[in-house]
Parts: C-alpha cells; sequence; structure tokens
C-alpha cells in the first residue's frame, strides 16, 4: 500500500515542477520537505544548489537526510543571516527553507539570488501576511498548500489535545523596586497596559511599551510556578518546554538548551528519546526531529502562527510503535486579555475544538 505521505510528497514535487519555478511549497511540519526537495532535484536533474536556512540545526537536518536517503549532492549551505554573502550566486536551484524566519532586510538581501534562479521555497507555517510579503518583495507564489489539519486527518500528523492554563498574575511577591516601594507582577501589568492604552488613544507609538509587557509574561513569576507545577505532575514523563527567556528556562532545574547554553550532547540526546524533561527557546521550533515525545509544556509563545505551529508541531510525530499516539499539549497563558487575544491568534492552525481553555477555580 503507497504511504500517503510519498503521494502528497510526489504531488507538492510536480506542482512545483509544473509552476514558473519561482514558487513555495506550504506543507505542514512532519510533511518532509527535505525529501520533496530531492524530488524536485532528481525529476530536474539539478546538480548546483544553494540551501538558505535560518539556523545551523537546521541545516544539519537537511545533512542528516540527504545522507539518509542517499541522495549524493554538493548541496552550498547558508544560514538567512547571512544570504548577502551569495547575492551574485548562480546555479541550478536556490532553496529557501523556512522563509517565515526571514527579516524585511534579509528577504530584500535574498532578492537578487531569487532574480538569478529557479527557487524553492520550503515552509510548514506561512500566514497569508507572509506569502503575500513572499510575492511582492521575491515574486514567490504558492503552488501547493497542506495544512497542519490535513496533515493529521490524512495520518501524517498525530492527533493532539491542547489545554490552555489560564493563571493570574503574581500579585504577592516584589517585581520591581521602586522610591514609593515594591511593585508586583500584576499591578506592573496594569500600569504598563494603562501607558500603552493611553498613547493608543492618542495615536503615538506604544511600540516600547508592548516589547515591555511581553517581557514581564515572558519572565511571569506565576506562569514559572504553573510550570514547574504541571513539570512536577509529569516528572515521569518524557517532556519538553518551550519558554520565553533564557531566565525562566534555567531556573526550572532541569536541563537546558539554548543560545547561552549550547550542550550539542544534551539536545542531540534528547532528541533520541534520552532523558525526561528539556527546556528551549527557539532552538527547537523547526528541522528538528525529537522522538519519542508526545507531551508539551509552553510557557510562553508570541501572537505569531507561524511561531506556535513550529513550536506545537514538534509534538505531533507520529510514531511507529505507538500509532494510537495523541499529543498532550499544555500551554501557559495569563488571565489577561492581551495574552489570551495573542494566544487565540497564535493557534489559528489549529482546530478550536481540540482546544481547552482552563481557569483554576
Amino acid at each position: 500500500m503507497t504511504n500517503i505521505r510519498n503521494i502528497r510528497q510526489e504531488e507538492a514535487a510536480n506542482m512545483w515542477i509544473s509552476s514558473n519555478k519561482k514558487s513555495m511549497i506550504n506543507s505542514c511540519p512532519r510533511f518532509g520537505k527535505i525529501k520533496t526537495a530531492i524530488l524536485v532535484m532528481q525529476k530536474m536533474n539539478y546538480k548546483k544548489v544553494l540551501c538558505a536556512a535560518p539556523r545551523l540545526e537546521v541545516i544539519q537536518s537537511w545533512k542528516n537526510d540527504l545522507e539518509k536517503w542517499k541522495f549524493d549532492i554538493d548541496i552550498e549551505y547558508v544560514t538567512h543571516t547571512s544570504i548577502e554573502k551569495f547575492k551574485d550566486w548562480k546555479g541550478d536551484l536556490f532553496i529557501l527553507d523556512e522563509p517565515h524566519e526571514l527579516s524585511l532586510n534579509e528577504i530584500r538581501k535574498a532578492k537578487s539570488i531569487v532574480d538569478n534562479n529557479s527557487t524553492l521555497a520550503l515552509d510548514g507555517t506561512t500566514t497569508n501576511k507572509t506569502r503575500d510579503k513572499l510575492f511582492s518583495e521575491l515574486g514567490i507564489s504558492t503552488c501547493y498548500r497542506y495544512s497542519i489539519n490535513k496533515g493529521v486527518e490524512e495520518g501524517i500528523l498525530a492527533d493532539y489535545n491542547i489545554t490552555i492554563h489560564l493563571v493570574d498574575l503574581n500579585d504577592n511577591t516584589p517585581y520591581i523596586e521602586t522610591k514609593k516601594g515594591t511593585i508586583t507582577e500584576k499591578r506592573r501589568f496594569g500600569q504598563l497596559l494603562y501607558l500603552k492604552n493611553k498613547m493608543e488613544e492618542e495615536r503615538k507609538s506604544y511600540f516600547h511599551l508592548d516589547l515591555k509587557i511581553i517581557s514581564l509574561l515572558q519572565n511571569s513569576l506565576a506562569k514559572k510556578n504553573k510550570t514547574l507545577e504541571i513539570l512536577n505532575k509529569f516528572k515521569d514523563e518524557r517532556i519538553l518546554v518551550f519558554c520565553g527567556s533564557t531566565n525562566i528556562a534555567d531556573s526550572l532545574n532541569i536541563p537546558v538548551y539554548h543560545s547561552k547554553s549550547k550542550e550539542k550532547q544534551i539536545f542531540e540526546d534528547f532528541c533520541n528519546g534520552k532523558g525526561t524533561h528539556l527546556a528551549t527557546i527557539k532552538m527547537m521550533e523547526s528541522g528538528v526531529t525529537i522522538l519519542p515525545i508526545s507531551k508539551g509544556l509552553v510557557n510562553y509563545t508570541s501572537g505569531s502562527p507561524e511561531e506556535a505551529g513550529q513550536k506545537l508541531c514538534r509534538f505531533l510525530g507520529i510514531e511507529y510503535d505507538n500509532l494510537d499516539k495523541k499529543a498532550d499539549i499544555h500551554i501557559i497563558c495569563s488571565d489577561t486579555e492581551f495574552e489570551k487575544s495573542r494566544m487565540k491568534t497564535a493557534l489559528l492552525f489549529f482546530d478550536e475544538n481540540k482546544i481547552t481553555w482552563k481557569k483554576r477555580i
């Protein structure tokens, strides 16, 4: 019986080949984007290829998969941040991996490469806003789309339940010291929100206040305490924790892997099934396979559906010795309209019938 994933990969590769060859395959995580790119390269007999990816870990995934599929081709690699170094590159194919992570400046630096080469963009979570930006800036259209919910329906992704735990911000422990005394995180949030609303009414820029509010939520004591409570509940189960700051990740008393603590062996061991708990920030969001893993804990995620989609899909990989797997994902959210509104936007790619909002009584 033909694997549905193989059918969809062939379908996607053929759609790109029949396009103008400057287009994107937008398929859910776990679809097999590298295998799809290999099919494109084989069918077109491409030999000279450049691949731009967001991080070194993603580049390593490309190398691992090319070896796994015994596809012998000499691909050059570059991270998004260094893409300008290849502005004069010409070859058979330019692969733009995870373009939703490109800044506008990086997109514009990639323009000369796209203009002069066939371009295959590959992404797992892309909003209409990102698609519009790629088309207007680079002329890259979307030739194939395959959603997360379609992946669950056809068995490429595991089924899932998402529980959002609403917590009140801490109103007991000092958050900052002022000349007038200490201020809790709940009171500080209220102050920042008041200033934001006031500046919005006056039509003044309040971006800096948004950043301060986000930093408070990323480092919230109330959210940290709820994270520790859930970790303790699942102390004997494998669970990956996504945090919003290195300070919170480091304070959970479990192994960590992030930009300030890159112990590669810890990262590789966890991906290969060793270890019970691991905290990270963005290092495992895309291009990385973690097996077995079915339980996730998210201390913080932004309001970006693309970022949240990449995070949560780390837990939806099919495990062939556990075909009935149902991912159990827990997200900590402050009981504030600011964060709840962002959370609803972040979960745009997921079925709302599989999402439960839980308030402690």
